[in-house]
Order: C-alpha cells, then structure tokens, then sequence
C-alpha cells in the first residue's frame, strides 16, 4: 500500500473552483461526509502518486460495501474512473476533527476493471459520464 505523508483534500477543497464541493460537503450527515472527503483524498493522491492517472470519480462500494467507523472509511472493493476506464482500488482513510478533515491514508491501486464488467458493478461507462 502506498501511505502519503501530505494529506490533500484540504488543499483541493480551499481552491475557489470546488466552492460548489465544500457547499455540498457541509449538507451531508457525519458518516456521508466522511466517505467523500475520503474519495476526494484519493482522487487526490492517485494523481499524485502517478500523475498518468487523471481520476475523475471514485465508487466506494463497486465490489464490497466500504465500512464506515467513528473514525475511519475503509473501501476495499473500491473502483474509480481516469481516462474513461475504471480501475480497481482499495483504500484505508483516517479522519480526525470530527470527521471533516482527513489525517491519514494509505492506497492500493489495483488492474484495470474490464468493460464487460462495468454494468455489472454499477459503474458509468461511455465519455462525459453517461
């Protein structure tokens, strides 16, 4: 697994293009709003890690159901979109603030979800996110 030093989503989240997602983020009760600070934090440190990866949407739950504690977001069945493919990922997110900030993470990256199986796992296919 790869463990970043440097949390992320705070960062993306203070940029004036996400005001929408910080508006957003405030209307979601404590565990919602933890798995998406979360899937943002990953969005985040994929790219950073390999900046070949353009994520644009991270799917929590695309093989397993994430689970959610006082603290922590684990997702691993975890899928997300870069360049209108989906790849398999599975992650561990601690938060701390009372879930509104993201403390520590580690990832792992996994193959790519072949397309025959996008329907069957609930992922968007197709340009633009059909």
């Amino acid at each position: 697994m790869v463990a970043p030093t440097v949390m992320l989503s705070q960062k993306a989240l203070a940029d004036p293009r996400s005001r929408q997602a910080r508006t957003s983020l405030a209307t979601l009760d404590g565990s919602e709003r933890m798995v998406q600070l979360c899937n943002l934090e990953a969005l985040e440190q994929i790219h950073a890690w390999n900046a070949g990866f353009d994520p644009e949407l991270v799917v929590p739950y695309a093989t397993r159901n994430e689970t959610v504690s006082a603290a922590t977001v684990t997702a691993e069945g975890a899928a997300f979109r870069s360049h209108d493919a989906w790849y398999g990922l599975s992650f561990e997110c601690r938060l701390g603030g009372g879930g509104r900030q993201v403390v520590a993470f580690r990832f792992h990256v996994g193959d790519a979800i072949p397309p025959a199986r996008w329907a069957d796992l609930g992922l968007p296919s197709g340009p633009g996110l059909d």
